[in-house]
């Protein structure tokens, strides 16, 4: 297989967040970092008295957590803000959608959304060696990703 001409830059994503999967809102000029790990599936094993190794099945999917880092700010409506109220909100489970595009917010462009609890969410913490700002970040754990293309 030949080498890509294609690429895409990761300085220009789109993040948003929602608390009813609808409306969203925009924390792009917040977020630095969205963290997606491997997504498992549950496997088992089991050995016989005949031969040398394992017969191995694979099955369902496990659950994803994504981790967004965010800057740490002070004012009422930006994201660490909305994300506090919702986490401290958020007695019984309810679910969170989170949505991040990789090349931006524009139609064309493939989104990714998972939908769940948000089941980690970090408080600033300080180092007086250091000079940058606070970075914090929030977790949503859900049972997939979506993928989809950006309506126009």
């Amino acid at each position: 297989m030949a080498q890509t001409t294609y690429s895409v830059a990761m300085a220009c994503g789109y993040v948003a967040i929602s608390s009813d999967c609808i409306t969203y809102t925009d924390i792009s000029g917040y977020a630095s970092i969205v963290s997606v790990p491997e997504q498992a599936r549950i496997t088992g094993e089991a050995y016989t008295f005949e031969g040398n190794v394992s017969i191995v099945k694979a099955a369902k999917l496990q659950p994803i957590a994504v981790q967004v880092s965010i800057i740490y700010t002070e004012d009422d409506a930006g994201a660490f803000d909305t994300l506090q109220l919702l986490h401290i909100a958020d007695e019984c489970g309810g679910t969170i959608c989170l949505r991040w595009a990789p090349r931006g917010n524009t139609a064309g462009y493939q989104q990714y959304t998972i939908e769940g609890p948000l089941t980690g969410f970090q408080y600033p913490g300080m180092d007086a060696g250091q000079g940058g700002p606070i970075v914090t970040t929030f977790t949503v754990t859900g049972p997939e990703i979506v993928a989809a293309v950006i309506a126009s």
